[in-house]
């Protein structure tokens, strides 16, 4: 019995000493309960289940310990009904489950844990940081400066690529370039017209039938007019001299008097005696009898027709023209082939005519080789391919049951003989040196590609992998085609700089004025400074498929700008975005970095090979400060106008997420475009700066601009 009370004694003593702990717990705690729920409205957003707790606490009456039976009341519930209460009610659930002191040490408990938890982070508005080359310092008189400069120098003296122009306006648009459109259909029309006096000329020495005469007369006359067009077409047309293109009129016509005008001028006069005399031939055929004589004229008539072939020495310079336009080595070393096949075939259709007409036209009694092989009764066009096989084969090795018979035939054959000798040995090296041209170009493919077999074949690899790297390697050599760039090609950067200038020009300067944001007369502004953009700063890139082009939260040196974007394969991802956007050619991505400090906020991918074209911020800033007047304070101006805009978007969490997509569409860019003219002006009149407002210009709105402490400097 004693050891029974002093157990019982020890046990209230202990309850005694845990209670005052306990008081004393709680006091201490309730001062850091208080710092904690100032922190929580300082800033830590309270939830449903910890405010509804708070509540429960502060409201509820001190109760005492729940008794046995209660306890086994509560015991007896199910788990189904516990979560049910706990899950509606979190509060009620704790009062009624536990007693006073589990109470107050869970809330205690979860509200320490969530102090010393890492709080999410809040989303700030950003504050963008402008690049130190715009923060220089404006100058007022550097602008009018600027002004006042020539939109052009004229250099002393003429490098390669220039082009020289008439002083008349009346000139300078009737002059056509060697190399447009308008004159390459003019010069295409020209070859066929060579064409066809090359091959129906020879023909005209036969009497066919009187349909193809008539064909031939009327092609003739069409072909004459055409001459005759082509004379004053080409004092038009302008020519290149040492690399330099001369579209003066009088220089043009100099350098056409000298060269061949003369020739031109005599051919089109003996065309205009061939068709005068042929119609006096024709009116006398229809009253005299002597039929013989008038057949002989005619005949010596339309061999005069000859002479037209002088102007082959154009068909040279036209098809060099034509084939100028293609782009592709293997199309071209492949016409290479054609046309030396096609000046094959011509010389054997003169030969065959020649030997044609050794038979038709020999002495009476003489044994041709028409009569011998029982032609002379077939029609004309039997006749001439005969002939033309014989001809052939005198070229190449090859069989026929044609020979010469008379004496001026076997003379003729000797001939042709000779001459098929060294055409036949030239036409075969020509084609073997254009067909090794076509290897050498893929030589390091092949030379890749043989290896690979190799390896291949050493391994025992299956038939399906075989076939699957064969696939691989010839879409590879396909890639590499189509990702050509300009540092690819070291050739290029041997030209001369006006050259280049005018080839970078020509890439880069619709990309660049394609910009939203581009005045639309900003070539007028300042073009030398564009034209310098376009050379020095704007560069070329090409993606790879499945390769990024850009990864978010990346620092952002440079604006991305797609140009061959095959089947819109570019896709942008972000964060900020609910869904990926397809990006088309000519967007402007993270424009904004041209004039404050950028990270990606989302991430560039490509799933084919992509073109596009880069601009570095810096360069582009520095380049632009350093060229100075109108444009740089227009594009200055712009870009504040784009930064506020940014910073107005990014503040309100409710709108469109600031990304790295166009920050406004094409209107409103035009409107921010004309404010910052509207300032341009302002700044240009001193006096009615007085009375402008700037918060007007900018909207309305706060621009918040962050200039580092070297940046403040300057």
């Amino acid at each position: 019995m004693s050891l029974v009370q002093g157990r019982q004694s020890f046990e209230e003593i202990l309850t005694d000493q845990l209670d005052g702990l306990k008081s004393a717990v709680l006091a201490a705690h309730g001062s850091v309960l208080e710092d904690l729920q100032l922190r929580v409205q300082g800033g830590c957003c309270e939830t449903p289940m910890i405010h509804e707790l708070r509540e429960t606490r502060e409201q509820r009456v001190p109760r005492e310990r729940l008794s046995v039976e209660e306890e086994e009341e509560l015991l007896q519930r199910g788990p189904q009904e516990l979560m049910i209460l706990m899950d509606s009610a979190p509060g009620k659930f704790m009062e009624e489950t536990l007693s006073p002191g589990p109470v107050d040490r869970w809330y205690d408990l979860y509200m320490h844990l969530r102090s010393k938890s890492r709080r999410p982070p809040v989303a700030e508005p950003s504050q963008l940081t402008i690049l130190e080359p715009w923060t220089a310092k404006f100058s007022f008189k550097a602008l009018q400066k600027g002004l006042s400069r020539p939109m052009f120098k004229r250099r002393p003296s003429l490098t390669l690529g220039d082009t020289m122009l008439d002083k008349r306006w009346l000139f300078r648009k009737i002059t056509l370039t060697p190399h447009g459109n308008a004159r390459l259909a003019w010069t295409f029309f020209g070859l066929l017209a060579i064409c066809w006096d090359l091959i129906f000329i020879p023909l005209q020495m036969f009497d066919i039938n009187a349909e193809v005469d008539n064909l031939i007369n009327v092609v003739s006359v069409a072909i004459f007019v055409y001459w005759v067009l082509d004379v004053p077409a080409t004092f038009i047309t302008g020519f290149d001299r040492a690399g330099i293109l001369e579209m003066r009129i009088h220089e043009i016509a100099r350098n056409y008097a000298k060269g061949w005008l003369g020739l031109d001028v005599t051919v089109l006069v003996l065309d205009v005696m061939i068709f005068v005399v042929l119609s006096f031939n024709t009116e006398s055929e229809s009253g005299s009898n002597d039929s013989m004589g008038s057949f002989r004229l005619a005949r010596a008539l339309r061999l005069m027709r000859f002479l037209r072939l002088l102007r082959l020495h154009k068909m040279a310079n036209l098809a060099a023209e034509i084939l100028d336009r293609f782009k592709t080595d293997s199309f071209l070393l492949t016409m290479n082939i054609l046309r030396s096949l096609a000046a094959v075939l011509a010389l054997n259709h003169y030969m065959s005519c020649a030997f044609l007409g050794l038979a038709l036209f020999a002495a009476e009694g003489e044994l041709t080789w028409i009569e011998i092989a029982e032609l002379q009764h077939m029609d004309f066009l039997t006749q001439y391919f005969s002939a033309l096989h014989w001809s052939l084969t005198q070229f190449m090795p090859a069989t026929n049951n044609i020979a010469p018979n008379t004496a001026p035939e076997r003379i003729y054959a000797i001939f042709v003989v000779l001459i098929g000798l060294a055409v036949f040995s030239s036409f075969v090296s020509g084609v073997t040196n254009t067909v090794n041209q076509l290897r050498q170009i893929h030589t390091e493919h092949f030379k890749q590609e043989s290896r690979m077999k190799s390896f291949l074949t050493q391994k025992s690899v299956s038939v399906d992998v075989w076939c699957r790297v064969q696939k691989f390697c010839r879409l590879r050599i396909l890639l590499d085609k189509m990702s050509l760039k300009e540092g690819d090609i070291p050739m290029l950067q041997d030209l001369p700089h006006g050259l280049r200038v005018k080839l970078h020009a020509e890439i880069y300067m619709p990309i660049l004025v394609s910009a939203n944001w581009m005045p639309s007369d900003v070539t007028e502004i300042d073009e030398e400074l564009m034209l310098k953009l376009c050379d020095k700063v704007l560069l070329e890139k090409v993606a790879s498929p499945m390769q990024e082009i850009f990864l978010e939260r990346g620092e952002c040196p440079e604006v991305v700008i797609p140009t061959a974007v095959p089947r819109q394969s570019l896709i942008y991802w972000s964060s900020r975005l609910k869904d990926y956007v397809r990006v088309e050619e000519g967007t402007w991505l993270c424009e904004l970095s041209l004039w404050a400090r950028w990270e990606y906020r989302g991430q560039l991918d490509t799933e084919e090979v992509s073109h596009y074209v880069v601009i570095p911020t810096q360069e582009f800033a520095l380049a632009v400060t350093k060229a100075g007047g109108s444009l740089f304070q227009l594009i200055r101006t712009i870009g504040l106008l784009y930064i506020a805009k940014a910073e107005s978007q990014d503040a309100n969490c409710d709108g469109i997420p600031l990304t790295d997509l166009p920050l406004l569409s094409e209107s409103d860019a035009q409107d921010v475009t004309d404010r910052a003219k509207r300032f341009g002006q302002l700044r240009l009149s001193p006096r009615k700066a007085s009375n402008a407002s700037l918060g007007g210009l900018f909207g309305g709105g706060r621009v918040h601009i962050c200039v580092s402490q070297s940046e403040g400097r300057n």
